[in-house]
């Protein structure tokens, strides 16, 4: 299975890329978007699209960094001592802590991204207990 992480750390990697190049892509947009807005004096609508994109660049954030933690643990599952179960359920965890968190996170649903971000800490937790109990 760690291998499984592994390799889904590095296709969710992508997908934070292609969530990147999509704000990218946006960027000019909403710099004069937002360039029209404060012609306006409409401090309200400037305040709400600003904090819109950089919403955005928080979600392309996190989940580069999910990613880059499912390849750490990944690679790092050898050295654990757990069972396979165990190490079944930390991987599954992992991968399912990324996919909820930005989806949550691209639809602003704090649930979802309160279940990533807790299922994310337990499985770091889990993970250096894992590594301390095979010193």
């Amino acid at each position: 299975m760690a291998t499984i992480l592994v390799l889904f750390g590095f296709c969710w990697m992508v997908v934070a890329a292609i969530i990147g190049v999509l704000l990218a892509k946006r960027h000019e947009t909403s710099v004069g978007q937002l360039e029209e807005i404060a012609a306006q004096g409409n401090l309200a609508e400037y305040h709400r699209v600003n904090v819109g994109y950089k919403w955005n660049k928080t979600v392309h954030a996190h989940s580069f960094l999910f990613s880059v933690v499912a390849v750490c643990v990944g690679l790092a599952m050898a050295r654990m001592n757990y069972s396979e179960t165990l190490s079944n359920v930390l991987a599954i965890a992992l991968m399912l802590s990324a996919v909820v968190w930005t989806l949550g996170g691209l639809r602003s649903n704090r649930p979802l991204m309160v279940i990533g971000d807790l299922t994310l800490l337990i499985g770091i937790v889990m993970a250096a207990v894992g590594l301390a109990k095979a010193l």
